[in-house]
């Protein structure tokens, strides 16, 4: 691996300064929830890709040790500046919830459409983490910024690396580009996912005691919104979706600013 958590000085956190500040706990907490739980999703690739032993071993020896240690950091994070909170119990009320969902009947019904779809998550992980990065800094909060950067950068790595799978067997299946645009679209509309409403359940109902209610999670699906309009990389995201159309530069310059205003005009 490129860098280890484990290396990070976590005692230089000055929790006084972030200790209060409840949308990122929210923030974090969830994205260390999904991040360790992604030895169930490399199961699931394990078995949708059976029989290609490379692909197989990239999975099982980089890309889900990679995954574990991003959570592994976040949960550290978490635990450093938030002591209080009982991280193990809550991720296992989590995963009491979340498990039934994760399963093969939301892949992509071909092996390209399905690693095309995991290109489009890897876009919405290193953003994300880019985005948090860059919220870090205006929140004077090195370390956060620290752990935050190494990841963005390896989803980066692990998109590129989703990518070579995709023409692999796109080779074979011969996408067109309708075909990639509907990949895409419906994957977006999964980014807001299960995963995430119930990580923020779990945390909520833990860290308060009271019962969960979905005008809760709208509320801080409101606030992710306006994190993302400072902070989120609109140009590195629309450029990482647009790739797999094989675009000519000057269409995919003209297109870059056109999408990015769209997107903003819909409040993503």
């Amino acid at each position: 691996m490129r860098w280890h958590y484990e290396n990070i000085d976590y005692t230089q956190i000055n929790r006084e300064t972030i200790k209060n500040q409840e949308f990122l706990f929210y923030l974090i907490t969830s994205a260390s929830f999904i991040e360790i739980t992604s030895d169930v999703y490399e199961k699931n690739l394990v078995t949708f890709y059976k029989g290609d032993e490379e692909t197989i071993r990239w999975l099982e020896n980089t890309w889900e040790p990679e995954e574990l240690q991003h959570g592994k950091a976040l949960k550290k994070f978490v635990n450093t500046v938030w002591p209080e909170f009982d991280w193990e119990k809550t991720y296992k009320r989590f995963l009491d919830l979340y498990l039934p969902h994760c399963t093969l009947d939301e892949f992509q019904p071909t092996r390209a459409r399905e690693m095309l779809a995991r290109m489009v998550v890897e876009t919405g992980t290193s953003t994300f983490y880019k985005a948090l990065e860059n919220y870090s800094k205006d929140l004077d909060t090195p370390i956060l910024a620290q752990i935050a950067h190494n990841i963005s950068k390896d989803e980066v790595y692990h998109y590129d690396m989703f990518e070579e799978v995709f023409k692999k067997y796109d080779k074979e299946e011969k996408l067109g580009r309708d075909d990639i645009i509907k990949v895409i679209y419906d994957r977006l509309k999964m980014i807001d996912g299960e995963d995430g409403r119930l990580s923020f359940k779990a945390i909520y109902e833990e860290k308060t005691g009271k019962s969960f209610e979905d005008s809760l999670y709208e509320e801080h699906k409101a606030n992710v919104r306006q994190f993302a309009k400072k902070y989120y990389p609109y140009n590195m995201a629309i450029r990482m979706l647009l790739r797999p159309l094989k675009l000519n530069k000057t269409v995919e310059n003209i297109s870059v600013p056109v999408i990015k205003g769209a997107l903003k005009v819909i409040g993503i």
